[in-house]
Parts: structure tokens; C-alpha cells; sequence
């Protein structure tokens, strides 16, 4: 056997150690991107989201200027979270502002994934009107459309159904301060924020 015919065997054995080492790069790479959820700067509402009841909504404290690092740590920030649970029925989220400062919500499942962001400015008058159902409600409430006229509400004409592809989740609710002691101003606007469980009828 020559010697160039055996460098050449070496080469081709090598092929395999190569392409293991290629799928396991790429196996880590996906593995941190599934973990980002669980690593991102919404873990820490998580946590505060967990023991609250569906429905129940918490004011969260303001962020300390030194505490920086997260997305959300601005404490020119006023925050509150709720947290939902549809086995229990359709989850209705509501907010108004006054126009004078920025204002927003996010939708997020429980691993903290975003399903639905917006902002005062893409809504109707300012108004957050959202109904997060599951495929099921939402299909029932289809099902029902033609006694809808009937039913439905006095100003839920600019209601936005989402449908979740997740039972259980938290709403963030955001306003911001726009200069130094406006803080008390934003956080005063969080009143505005309602979320509720609505029974579903027999």
C-alpha cells in the first residue's frame, strides 16, 4: 500500500468523526434556541405571574435604576401582569389610556412567548379590547354568530379575538413615563388595565 493511499484512507476516516461533530453543533444550536424562552428578560414575570390567580391583577414595583441588564428593567416603566387560565373559560383583557404617554400589552404563554404585542397607537382610540379564546371557543362562538346582534354587548364592536395555541398564559401591561417625575403619572394609568375570566354559558 502506498504511502499517498494510506493518507487518503486516514482522510476518508475521518468523514464520520466530522459529521458527528457537525450534528452535535448543530444539535446545541437548536437546544439553546428552544431555551431562550425559559432564558428570556420575561422570566422574571413569569415568576410573578405563577401565583397569582386567572383574573387577578398585580401592580409590579418599580425597577431600580441600577438594575440593568433585563429588557424591562426601565424605571421610567410602570408595569402590571395578570395571569390567565382558558380551561376556565374565555380570558378578556382591557385597557384604556390617556394618549399622554406611551402604553402597551403583550399576550405571552406560559413559557413566556409572545403571541400578540401592540401599542395604544395601533388600536382603536387608544382602546385594548382582546378576547383570548382557544381553537374551541373560538369555534363556539361561531357556532353562535347568528344570535350575535342580539347578544353581544354594548362597545365590544372593537373587540379582537386571539386565539391562543397555549390554555395558560400572563398579559404584560406597560406605560411609560416620558421625563423625570413622571413616573407617578404612569403608574397612576395602570387603573386603566382590567383582565377577568368570562363564563361560558351552559
Amino acid at each position: 500500500m502506498s504511502p499517498r493511499l494510506s493518507a487518503a484512507d486516514r482522510a476518508i476516516g475521518l468523514i464520520p468523526w466530522i459529521l458527528a461533530a457537525l450534528l452535535g453543533a448543530i444539535a446545541l444550536h437548536l437546544l439553546a434556541v428552544l431555551s431562550l424562552p425559559a432564558l428570556a428578560p420575561s422570566a422574571p414575570f413569569r415568576k410573578l405571574a405563577l401565583p397569582l390567580a386567572p383574573g387577578e391583577r398585580a401592580l409590579l414595583p418599580r425597577a431600580a435604576a441600577s438594575s440593568g441588564g433585563s429588557t424591562f428593567a426601565d424605571p421610567f416603566a410602570a408595569l402590571a401582569v395578570c395571569r390567565f387560565d382558558l380551561a376556565q373559560g374565555p380570558f378578556r383583557v382591557r385597557a384604556s389610556t390617556d394618549g399622554d404617554r406611551p402604553a402597551s400589552i403583550s399576550v405571552r404563554l406560559a413559557d413566556g412567548t409572545i403571541i400578540y404585542s401592540a401599542n395604544d397607537k395601533q388600536t382603536p382610540n387608544g382602546k385594548f379590547n382582546v378576547l383570548v379564546v382557544t381553537q374551541a371557543q373560538s369555534d363556539a362562538m361561531d357556532s353562535t354568530q347568528d344570535n350575535a346582534d342580539e347578544t353581544r354587548a354594548a362597545g365590544e364592536d372593537d373587540e379582537l379575538r386571539l386565539v391562543s395555541p397555549g390554555a395558560r398564559g400572563f398579559v404584560l401591561f406597560r406605560t411609560l413615563g416620558l421625563r423625570e417625575g413622571d413616573y407617578e403619572a404612569a403608574a397612576a394609568a395602570r387603573g386603566g388595565f382590567a383582565c377577568a375570566t368570562e363564563k361560558t354559558a351552559p
